[in-house]
């Protein structure tokens, strides 16, 4: 509320007769200058009093000063009619039983005479037999206009000994205003001649600068812990579409945004692998909007006594509104609402204070954005996931390879190495499938390892460490795949390449280097001959089993009859029966760079995976002649055997399914993981 509403409403209940008004505010100076220009304006007295100097004006020159609170509100009755009075810091003396009789006492009088005392301080909290006689007003801290009054005392005190004045911009002054928000005039005063002092230019540090002023409003909440601006957006490798949709979003906080009725943004949640820079997504995000970070540890505002945790609940979001515009970091929300799915057994508490955190996503005015970030959805309630509390669902993936160049780049920068004098893109090719932690770890380990060495780090210790490094997308697999699953479809995708076209995007690279100009690959539709197939099938086994729902026996039974099919044979054959297309494909699990076929459902996917593994069918290399009825929509390079080692790119290896032991097994054909393509 600005401060000309807040006049105009103590102006109506005034000439309304209200005997007693109890308001809160830190900023006394600015607001009793305030209140002394209504008083002028509506021609009343007004008459201050203080336990130090007691009342000014006394009620008769030489008169006594009437310091005593008792002996004052005694001879309130004796000033003239029409009269305000603006008492300091009288909570104190309200728990005193004499008093509060005697304001009760006076409280006709009041009215009949005019008169309204108003009770001034940091806190005001009405003694309960006032409850029907007063009312509460918190005084709202400075708006826009009134921080504009005090950057420009600020600006033009520093100009004044500037050779080259700071001339912010616009765009730059509604943004420094903003982050002052929160702050009462004194304290914005301040920082600004504080951040102004020895800058050349406006630039971002000094918005991170001016949101850290507002530290010291959170320090005395123990739920709530103030977040440092280190990191922006050039700190993320990757993530383009996240960083573009934030930037976005920024604007619609500006005051333009506002008079054209465009809604500010509530937030965003960040679900994604571990590792994957989600947290510093979130601090980027505090320093993109030039708000300041405030992470809530949600496991802070359970307490044993009763009603107690949503109290400290709605405290929290009180506070959260009076520093705002502000980011609250809510990280690893599914841990700290763990037991709030609503389901039995669910704790009844969780479930209070998350509803009642819902719903304040849902209606609170004040520009608060939240960041929500999860590694898991399995115990977060559907309610959460909804459009209306969060404006987008982002899921942040495992980096591509121009994820991972960057990644390693900013990492070696920020440790004072030259990214140049490394072969970063051979160094993203062998790290296929590591987080950005993993690869700050890689850079980390080799700076351990060459510590005293007289050439330091090079090229061959950055190799090694990756070599040794096992990513978490080997050890932990499955959780990521089925995370990966859940969120195709539900979630937009943080980074806007998916796995496979980067996988390609690799290998066309790699051809453009090697041979100075890019293949031409094929690109025509799928096609396969049913002809080729022998019209004697239509009566055998595997197309019983097939309708009766066991796809993997009916796989299984075919090629005990048909040893060499190929996995496109297979999907044309059973495309009546069930689902084989899709967007999902086969590699081998020991080196996923090699592709056994793409475009399979998941159902599909994951019986041939099962198959595999389970060793009741086997991979074969075959001749890609195959293959010749089928113009593959696999673009990559096509290899004839096994090669010795991993490669560094990805590539084709044409494959038959069989039932029976090969001769010579080789131990990378018994087991293939899935993998998700483009849309």
């Amino acid at each position: 509320m600005a401060a000309s509403d807040t006049i105009a409403q103590l102006k109506s209940r005034i000439l309304s007769h209200f005997s007693m008004m109890f308001l809160t505010t830190w900023e006394e100076e600015r607001w009793e200058g305030e209140i002394a220009a209504l008083a002028a304006e509506m021609d009343r007295g007004l008459v201050t009093w203080t336990v130090t100097r007691g009342a000014h004006p006394p009620l008769k020159a030489g008169g006594p000063s009437l310091i005593d609170p008792t002996e004052f509100l005694r001879h309130v009755v004796d000033f003239p009619h029409e009269q305000l009075f603006l008492l300091k810091d009288f909570r104190p003396y309200l728990s005193d039983p004499q008093i509060v009789r005697q304001l009760r006492d006076l409280a006709p009088t009041l009215i009949e005479q005019s008169k309204t005392l108003l009770f001034m301080g940091p806190d005001a909290e009405i003694p309960i037999e006032l409850h029907k006689d007063a009312l509460k007003f918190d005084l709202p801290l400075p708006g826009l206009l009134e921080l504009s009054a005090e950057l420009h005392a600020a600006m033009t005190a520093e100009n004044a000994s500037r050779r080259i004045p700071l001339v912010p911009t616009p765009e730059q002054e509604e943004r420094l205003l903003k982050t002052m928000l929160g702050l009462t005039s004194a304290q914005a005063r301040k920082s600004f001649a504080r951040a102004f002092i020895g800058r050349k230019e406006i630039d971002d540090d000094i918005y991170a600068q001016l949101i850290s002023e507002k530290k010291v409003m959170v320090q005395g909440s123990e739920m709530l812990e103030f977040q440092e601006l280190n990191e922006g957006a050039k700190d993320i490798g990757g993530l383009d579409a996240l960083k573009d949709w934030v930037a976005k979003r920024s604007m619609a906080f500006s005051e333009v945004a506002r008079q054209r009725g465009i809604p500010a943004p509530k937030g965003v949640l960040l679900l994604g692998v571990q590792g994957c820079g989600k947290s510093l997504t979130a601090r980027a995000i505090a320093r993109m909007l030039a708000f300041p970070l405030v992470r809530l540890d949600v496991a802070t505002l359970l307490s044993g006594d009763k009603g107690q945790s949503e109290k400290n609940m709605r405290d929290v979001l009180s506070l959260m509104e009076m520093i705002s515009p502000a980011v609250l970091w809510l990280d690893e929300i599914e841990k700290g609402f763990a037991g709030a799915n609503g389901e039995a057994g669910s704790d009844s508490t969780m479930v209070r204070i998350m509803g009642r955190f819902l719903t304040w996503m849902q209606e609170n005015p004040a520009p608060v954005f939240v960041v929500a970030t999860a590694n898991s959805v399995t115990g977060l309630p559907p309610e959460m996931l909804r459009r209306g509390r969060f404006d987008e669902l982002f899921f942040v993936d495992l980096p591509n390879y121009h994820e991972r160049k960057q990644i390693l780049e900013i990492h070696l920068r920020k440790r004072k190495f030259t990214p140049d004098d490394f072969d970063l893109g051979k160094l993203a090719e062998k790290s296929e499938g590591y987080s950005g932690a993993e690869l700050e770890q890689v850079v980390l380990s080799a700076m351990v390892e060459s510590y005293g060495r007289e050439d330091g780090v090079t090229q061959a210790v950055l190799d090694k460490a990756c070599e040794e490094t096992v990513p978490l997308s080997v050890t932990m697999e499955e959780k990521i795949f089925q995370l990966r699953e859940w969120a195709r479809g539900r979630c937009r995708p943080a980074t806007p390449d998916s796995r496979v076209l980067q996988m390609l995007e690799a290998e066309q690279r790699q051809k453009a280097a090697d041979a100075g100009k890019e293949d031409e690959i094929a690109d025509q539709p799928f096609t396969f001959d049913p002809t080729d197939l022998d019209d004697d099938d239509e009566d055998e086994e595997w197309k019983t089993l097939a309708q009766s729902g066991d796809i993997p026996g009916a796989i299984v039974d075919y090629i005990r009859g048909h040893d060499g099919t190929t996995i496109p044979q297979l999907q044309t054959l059973l495309a009546d029966l069930t689902s084989t297309r899709g967007e999902q494909g086969l590699a081998l699990r020991a080196d996923p760079n090699l592709i056994i076929w793409l475009g399979l459902s998941q159902e599909f996917a994951g019986d041939l995976s099962k198959l595999i593994t389970n060793k009741r069918l086997y991979l074969r290399v075959t001749d890609a002649a195959a293959f010749d009825n089928v113009i593959s929509e696999i673009k990559l390079p096509k290899l004839s055997s096994l090669p010795d080692n991993k490669i560094s790119k990805p590539a084709w290896i044409p494959t038959c399914l069989t039932d029976l032991v090969p001769d010579d097994p080789d131990v990378r054909l018994e087991r293939v993981a899935r993998m998700m393509l483009a849309k």
